[in-house]
């Protein structure tokens, strides 16, 4: 029977260094990881590779199962085109929202609910995942014990903690399994992977999707942060080492919520940028520009902002935690 890495789910394989799945011949037996997720785990290394399923086929293979689905994204990456992908699937799910420990404490967790709801017009459960102790993978568990659920697809994004939910559920029950491969890197899990937790629960982690329209494709990192700058009128904002600019026409404090490190990506300062053939007009208070791939900026007050992003990459919406959400 051919075996399977337990870090990314492809079929291991001894005859050929440059493909996936790739394990010395001795050790071929007695493996349990491809050499890619070996080196992953032990020396921090990772040779990107494209996502072999994109995000229909994934969906299609989903939508012709009984399963349940957990569909994971942190805070930062909801967006119209990720509640798009989540209300196509047609199973039985539930939309966890990650990361949530790491929310500016004098945001409620309570309104980010109140927010799907209202804003995005999610219906299906909503669990606000986060917390020092398993990331708060413990609340995910009672859920699915509550509903007697016991086999479950995890889905979502490239990079949104799917197998880190894994992990964390493997702590919550004790199990002694092989744990599977996290990596800060696009695409560490290729396949779907079976992993059964125990004689209730069966969980399959699947191949994370990437949105085309990211901005930014690069590792996260585990840190969120919640940056405050004072623009002025002709002053520019620099994201993603000078990649990205922002020029305000007026006065306003801005709050970016993002996972890129802001000391040294997010900069503003006065001088022409290149390429700002963009137009965003606010003219309300308390409006979030979502960069897609990046977080969002919340605009507290109304003014108008010239880019070099395209703007099919950006979302116009109500702000998140502003206004009435604070």
């Amino acid at each position: 029977m051919s075996k399977i890495c337990f870090g990314c789910g492809v079929k291991l394989q001894s005859d050929d260094k440059e493909k996936l799945g790739y394990i010395p011949p001795k050790k071929l037996d007695d493996a349990k990881y491809c050499m890619r997720c070996f080196r992953m785990i032990n020396y921090g290394e990772n040779k990107e590779v494209s996502t072999p399923k994109d995000v229909k086929e994934i969906i299609n293979k989903i939508n012709k199962d009984v399963r349940f689905v957990i569909f994971l994204v942190d805070y930062l990456n909801i967006n119209d085109e990720i509640i798009k992908i989540f209300s196509s699937i047609k199973k039985r799910k539930v939309l966890v929202v990650n990361k949530c420990e790491l929310l500016p404490k004098n945001i409620k967790k309570s309104r980010i609910e109140e927010y799907l709801r209202g804003y995005y017009k999610i219906t299906d459960p909503i669990i606000l995942k986060g917390g020092k102790r398993n990331h708060g993978a413990k609340s995910v568990y009672n859920y699915l014990k509550d509903n007697d659920i016991k086999e479950t697809y995890i889905l979502g994004l490239s990079n949104s903690g799917k197998s880190t939910l894994i992990n964390d559920l493997m702590d919550v029950l004790k199990s002694n399994m092989t744990k599977i491969t996290v990596n800060s890197k696009a695409n560490t899990t290729l396949d779907f992977i079976r992993v059964n937790l125990s004689e209730d629960l069966m969980l399959i982690d699947s191949p994370g999707f990437i949105l085309n329209k990211s901005l930014n494709h690069d590792a996260a990192l585990k840190s969120i942060t919640a940056y405050s700058m004072q623009m002025k009128e002709c002053e520019t904002v620099s994201l993603l080492d000078d990649k990205c600019y922002l020029k305000f026409d007026a006065k306003t404090p801005i709050i970016f919520y993002t996972n890129v490190n802001s000391k040294k990506t997010i900069k503003k300062y006065y001088k022409a940028a290149p390429g700002l053939t963009s137009t965003i007009k606010i003219d309300k208070e308390n409006v979030d520009i979502v960069l897609y791939g990046i977080g969002f900026v919340t605009i507290k007050k109304p003014v108008n902002i010239t880019t070099n992003i395209d703007l099919k990459n950006i979302e116009i919406r109500p702000s998140m935690f502003g206004g009435k959400y604070e």
